[in-house]
C-alpha cells in the first residue's frame, strides 16, 4: 500500500475489559476520563499486528482538575478545568478545606496527592483574585462548572467546615468548582526513531511511520506539564513527515523544536510612522517610491478543477458524489448511515445539493462527518497547488500590523487570512500556552489547519476576536444564512434566581413577543412575503396560539360551572365584536379581528410547519422520532377542523334571549356571582344556543372518546413543541431557567388538558340543565 503514517492518538478513552487500559493500567479503569471513545489505541493495535514494539505503555497521565458538573456526577467523561484558574491564585482544597499540595506542581504530582487526601476536592478562588480571568470564570459559572458564593462563609457552610479555613480569602464573593482526577493522555505508545516505527528487535519497519500520542514519549516525566503533549505531537509529526518524505526521495529542511517553541522574533519591530521625525518620514517615502513593484508569486500548477459533468457521472449508490458550497464530496460511505435515511441523500447524487443542504443542516455538518466523506475538490477551481486569489481590495491589515502583537498580553495570529486576537484564549488553550505562543504575530494557517478541525475558530469565538482581513489573504466563504436572527439566550439566571426568575422571564418574553412582534406583520411573515422554512414564523404563531388556547380553555371551564347562560354569553361575546373584523370597514362582517388573527396565526403555523417537515423530516424514518411533531400536528389540525364544524360553522342553531353586559362586554362586578358573560340587569339580546348544541354532541360517548383522544394528542404536540420553543434564541429565556420554564409549560399543558377534557365528560355524565329562554321560530 506504500507508506503508512499512523497518527491515531492514545488509548485513555477505552476502559472496556479488552482494552489497552485494562492491560497496561488496570488501576485506572474506574477513574473518569477526559478522552472520548475514539481514543481507543486502535493505531497501536494495528501496528503491533506487524510486530511493532511499544514502550512505557503503563504511563497514562492523570489530570487532577477535571470538572464535576452538578447533575452529571456519575458521567464517565469529564472536561478539563483550565489551569488559568490556579495560575490566577486559585487553591486546590480537600473536603476539610485544607490545601494539601501546591497548585503549581505538575499535573501528575497533584493527582498523586489527591489520591492520598480526602475527597471531594474543589478549586476555590476569590472574586478579587479571579479578575484577570473573570471572563473565563463567568463562562464556567454560566455552564454550572463553577458556582459563585456570596462569601467564603457561605462556601464553608455548604462544605460543613469552619469558615476560618478561608480566612486568607477575605470577605468578598468566592468561586468554587468541584474537581476530580481523570485520565488525560498517554505518554506510552509505539517505539519510534525519527518518526519510523521500530520492531521488537529495534529495527525500523519499512514503510511504517507514526506521530503524536500514538508514539512513546522519551521523557514521560515531563509529559504532564501543560502544553507538552501537543508540542510533542507537532514535533513528532514534523519528524515523521520529514522521514516519510525522505523515504519517497523528497529533500526538506526539518524545523528544529526550539524554533517551534520560541515566541520571540529576533528582528526588532520597525519604528512606527507616527513616531518618525520629518526627515525620517521623507527618507522613508523616498525609499518606498524607489522600490520596484513586487511581482505576484507564480502559482504552482495544480490539477484541473472538478466539473459538474464529472460530478454527474458519480450518481450511483456505490459511487456517489454531490456538490455542497462549491465542493465536490464523495458521500458513498455516508449513505448507509445518513441520519435522514438513504433516500434523502440519494435524491441529490451527481447534483448540486447546496441550497437544500444549507437549509436542512447546521454549519459544520461536513466537518463533523469527515470520517465518512471524501473531499474531491472545488468545482471549476484549480487544484491544491494553485494560489488563492486575494479578497477584492485586499484586507485592512498587513502582516506587519499583526507582527506587532506578539506578546502574551497582546497576542494576534493569522488564520486563513483573518487576524485573530487570541489573548484570552492562551490561558485555556487545550494544547497549552507554548503551542500557541510559538505563532504570535505570525501566519499560523498551515499548522492551524494541520492540528484543528474546521469550525474551531467559530466554536471558540467567545475567547477570540476577529480583528479583520489581512492583505493578500483569500476571502472566506460566506456562511449559510440562518433562520433566527435573534441573539443567543443570555447565560446564567438573568439576575433573578429560582422559579420566580423563571416565571418572570417567561411572562416578560411572552408579553414582549405578543405586543411588539405578535401584533405586527412580524408574526405573519418570516422576513419576506414568501413561504419558506424559517422556524421563526412557527414559533411566533405558536406563542400566540398557546396564549389563546389557555384563555379559551379557561373560558370553557368557567362556562361549564356557570351553566347554559354563561356558555351562550361567551359565544355571543365573539358575535358582538364582528364589527372589528374586515379592518372595521365592512358592515356585518362574519368574523371578528380575534378570529381573523387566530386564523392567520394558525395558517402561518401550519404552512411553515408543513414546509419545514417537507424539507427536513421527509427523509427520516418513523423510528427516528422526527415525525412526531408532524403527525401529532396533522391530527390536531384534523380535530380542529371537526371542532369548528361542530360549533363555529354549525348551521342549525336555535336561539335564546340573554341579558348581557354593555361595553366592555365583560361583567366585572358580577364575576363573584358567576356572571362573567351575562348581566341580569344588562341588555336583552338574541344569541345562539351553544349549550343545547354542546349537550347534543357530548351525550354521545363516541364523540366524547374522539375528543378525548384528540386532546391527548394535542397536549403531546404542545409538550413536544414547547420543549423545542423554550431554548430558541427568539424566546430569550436565560439558560439557567430554561429547564424550569419547560416544566412550567408542561404543567400548563396538563392544566389545559384538564380544563378542556372535563367539559365533554361533565356534559356526558351530568343531567342537562333546562334552557327556558329559547326563542321559538
Amino acid at each position: 500500500m506504500g507508506l503508512v503514517l499512523i497518527a491515531t492518538g492514545g488509548f485513555a478513552g477505552d476502559t472496556s475489559p479488552a482494552s489497552l487500559m485494562a492491560k497496561w493500567a488496570p488501576q485506572l479503569l474506574q477513574v473518569p476520563t477526559t478522552s472520548d471513545e475514539r481514543t481507543n489505541g486502535d493505531g497501536i493495535t494495528l501496528a503491533t499486528d506487524v510486530k511493532a514494539a511499544t514502550q512505557n505503555m503503563n504511563m497514562v497521565s492523570v489530570y487532577p482538575t477535571s470538572a464535576i458538573i452538578p447533575g452529571m456526577e456519575t458521567e464517565k467523561f469529564k472536561i478539563v478545568l483550565s489551569d488559568a484558574i490556579v495560575g490566577a491564585g486559585g487553591k486546590l482544597i480537600n473536603a476539610d478545606g485544607a490545601q494539601f499540595v501546591s497548585e503549581l506542581e505538575i499535573a501528575q504530582t497533584r493527582a498523586d496527592a489527591m489520591a492520598k487526601s480526602k475527597a471531594p476536592f474543589r478549586i476555590v478562588i476569590s472574586e478579587k483574585d479571579a479578575e484577570p480571568v473573570k471572563w473565563l470564570c463567568d463562562f464556567y459559572v454560566s455552564r454550572n462548572v463553577m458556582k459563585k458564593y456570596s462569601s467564603p462563609t457561605a462556601l464553608a457552610n455548604e462544605m460543613k467546615i469552619h469558615s476560618t479555613q478561608f480566612s486568607s480569602m477575605g470577605s468578598g464573593p468566592v468561586l468554587a468548582a468541584m474537581v476530580t482526577p481523570a485520565t488525560y493522555t498517554c505518554a506510552g505508545g509505539l517505539a519510534t526513531d525519527q518518526g519510523q516505527v521500530l520492531s521488537g528487535t529495534g529495527q525500523p519497519i519499512q514503510g511504517l511511520f507514526a506521530a503524536g500520542e500514538v508514539t512513546s514519549c522519551p521523557c514521560p516525566r515531563a509529559w504532564s506539564a501543560s502544553g507538552v503533549p501537543l508540542l510533542y505531537s507537532i514535533y513528532t509529526g514534523r519528524q515523521a513527515g520529514a522521514s516519510a518524505g525522505a523515504a519517497l526521495g523528497a529533500k526538506a529542511k526539518v524545523m528544529e523544536l526550539s524554533s517551534v517553541a520560541s515566541a520571540v522574533e529576533a528582528k526588532k519591530p520597525e519604528k512606527k510612522v507616527e513616531d518618525m521625525t520629518r526627515d525620517e518620514l521623507l527618507t522613508y517615502c523616498k525609499e518606498l517610491e524607489s522600490r520596484p513593484a513586487a511581482a505576484a508569486p507564480a502559482a504552482a500548477a495544480g490539477p484541473p478543477g472538478v466539473t459538474m459533468e464529472e460530478v454527474a457521472k458519480h450518481n450511483k449508490k456505490d459511487d456517489a458524489w454531490l456538490v455542497v458550497n462549491g465542493e465536490a464530496i464523495d458521500v458513498t460511505k455516508w449513505i448507509a448511515i445518513h441520519p435522514g435515511g438513504e433516500q434523502a441523500i440519494m435524491a441529490y447524487l451527481g447534483k448540486d445539493a447546496t441550497e437544500d443542504w444549507n437549509m436542512i443542516h447546521k454549519k459544520g455538518t461536513v466537518e463533523k462527518n469527515a470520517q465518512h466523506l471524501k473531499m474531491m475538490g472545488k468545482i471549476g477551481a484549480g487544484g491544491g497547488g494553485a494560489a488563492a486569489a486575494p479578497a477584492a481590495g485586499g484586507g485592512g491589515l498587513t502582516p506587519d500590523d499583526v507582527a506587532k502583537h506578539n506578546k502574551k498580553d497582546d497576542a494576534w495570529i493569522i488564520v486563513n487570512g483573518d487576524a485573530l486576537d487570541v489573548t484570552k484564549w492562551i490561558p485555556i488553550h487545550p494544547g497549552g500556552e507554548q503551542a500557541i505562543m510559538a505563532y504570535l504575530g505570525k501566519d499560523a494557517t498551515e499548522d492551524w489547519n494541520m492540528i484543528h478541525k474546521r469550525g474551531t475558530v467559530e466554536k471558540n469565538m467567545q475567547h477570540l476576536k476577529n480583528m479583520g482581513k489581512v492583505s493578500g489573504a483569500a476571502a472566506a466563504a460566506a456562511p449559510a444564512g440562518g433562520g433566527d436572527d435573534s441573539p443567543p439566550p443570555p447565560d446564567g439566571n438573568g439576575g433573578i434566581p429560582g422559579i420566580i426568575g423563571a416565571c418572570i422571564f417567561l411572562l416578560w418574553n411572552v408579553v414582549k413577543m405578543l405586543t411588539f412582534a405578535g401584533w405586527s406583520v412580524g408574526i405573519f411573515f418570516t422576513g419576506n412575503i414568501k413561504l419558506d422554512n424559517n422556524r421563526m414564523g412557527t414559533m411566533k404563531s405558536a406563542v400566540f396560539l398557546i396564549t389563546f388556547t389557555i384563555v379559551h380553555a379557561l373560558g370553557n371551564f368557567v362556562d361549564m360551572l356557570g351553566g347554559p347562560d354563561e356558555l351562550n354569553g361567551e359565544g355571543y361575546l365573539f358575535d358582538r365584536i364582528h364589527w372589528t373584523g374586515g379592518l372595521g370597514l365592512v358592515k356585518d362582517f362574519p368574523f371578528s379581528v380575534v378570529e381573523e388573527y387566530l386564523a392567520l396565526a394558525l395558517l402561518l403555523h401550519v404552512s411553515v410547519a408543513l414546509k419545514r417537515s417537507y424539507d427536513i423530516t421527509i427523509g427520516y424514518t418513523l423510528a427516528t422520532g422526527r415525525w412526531n411533531m408532524l403527525l401529532s400536528g396533522l391530527v390536531v389540525l384534523t380535530f380542529l377542523t371537526k371542532h369548528l364544524q361542530d360549533f363555529r360553522f354549525y348551521p342549525d342553531y336555535d336561539y335564546v334571549e340573554l341579558n348581557v353586559p354593555a361595553f366592555p362586554y365583560i361583567n366585572v362586578r358580577g364575576m363573584l356571582q358567576g356572571h362573567v358573560f351575562t348581566d341580569p340587569h344588562g341588555l336583552t339580546v338574541k344569541a345562539r344556543d351553544l349549550y343545547s348544541r354542546e349537550v347534543a354532541l357530548f351525550k354521545d360517548l363516541n364523540t366524547v372518546l374522539i375528543y378525548t383522544l384528540c386532546l391527548i394528542l394535542f397536549v403531546t404536540h404542545l409538550c413536544l413543541g414547547w420543549k423545542k420553543l423554550v431554548p430558541a434564541d427568539m424566546m430569550q429565556i436565560p439558560r439557567d431557567h430554561q429547564q424550569t420554564v419547560i416544566y412550567i409549560g408542561w404543567l400548563a399543558a396538563f392544566a389545559i388538558a384538564f380544563m378542556y377534557g372535563s367539559v365533554p365528560w361533565y356534559v356526558y355524565f351530568a343531567k342537562p340543565a333546562v334552557v327556558d329562554n329559547i326563542i321559538k321560530a
